[in-house]
Formats: structure tokens, sequence, C-alpha cells
């Protein structure tokens, strides 16, 4: 499987043997070819593992990742468990632009502008509202609670 950003022909140079880690510079389309391989070869020899643990090194999560989100129906602050990569990343997004509209740097109207338009994550629909999104974090900080909750699920 070649990514657009690297040269087939420097991919088949690699199968060849021609290219190697110990005949190329780190950073150069050549190792980031080089790289590519090694990593497909370790995903076809342990499918079900990530390449990281195919090497033995140990599995990264212990639990699932888990981040809060600020949803449109009640209740409106949960955390949610077992996101992919990207919903985790969207759900990163999302808290990002809360900070950044409960710190003035963003305004209302662009939030909503923003967010109303994400489709759902995991079935829930991100709270755009942004009077109601301001009205929740200081309810959680009333109640000495998480504002932003994030555990990546690896272990500590």
């Amino acid at each position: 499987m070649a990514r657009p950003d690297i040269d087939p022909e420097l991919l088949l140079r690699v199968y060849r043997g021609e290219l190697r880690r110990s005949n190329t510079q780190p950073g150069t389309p050549e190792r980031r070819a080089v790289d590519r391989v090694t990593y497909l070869r370790r995903r076809r020899r342990h499918p079900e593992l990530t390449a990281r643990q195919a090497l033995s090194h140990p599995a990264p999560m212990d639990t699932a990742p888990a981040i809060s989100l600020m949803v449109d129906g009640p209740p409106r602050f949960i955390i949610i468990e077992g996101l992919s990569r990207g919903d985790l990343r969207r759900a990163g997004r999302y808290q990002n632009l809360v900070r950044l509209l409960s710190e003035g740097r963003m305004t209302p109207a662009e939030f909503r502008r923003r967010v109303r338009s994400w489709r759902p994550i995991a079935g829930f629909t991100f709270l755009s509202d942004p009077d109601a999104v301001l009205a929740q974090l200081d309810e959680q900080r009333a109640g000495d609670q998480d504002v932003f909750y994030y555990s990546s699920g690896r272990s500590q």
C-alpha cells in the first residue's frame, strides 16, 4: 500500500533490497520509503496488533480512550469511551473551540457557525449553542468537576 507522498519507484527499490536503513539518511524520501515498508511488514506479520505492539512493546491501552463532550441532549456533559482516533481528534478540536469561546478569543456567532454543521459523534450531537456551553462550563466549575476530561488509555 503506497502513500501519495512516497514515490512508488522508491518503494520498489526497497523491496528489491537496494535501499535499507543503513544506506539512507533520516528525513530523506529514500528513508521514508524504507520506514514505510518496515511498517507494512510489521503490520502484515501481526495484523491484529499495532506496529508498536508487533515490536513486542506493551499494549498501549489498558483501558479504552475517553474524552468529555458537551452534547445537545441531556445530560449536557458526558464522557465517551472507546472512540476511534478520528473521533478523538474531533472531540479534542471541539474542546479547543470551547476553550477559545470561554476565553473570549472566539465570538459566539463564530462558535455556533463552526460547530452546528459537525456530524454527530457516537450518536451524540455537539452542543453548538454558545450560551448553553458557557452555562455548562460555569456549572462544571462551580461543582469542582473536571471541565475537560481526556484519558488516552495508555498506562502511566
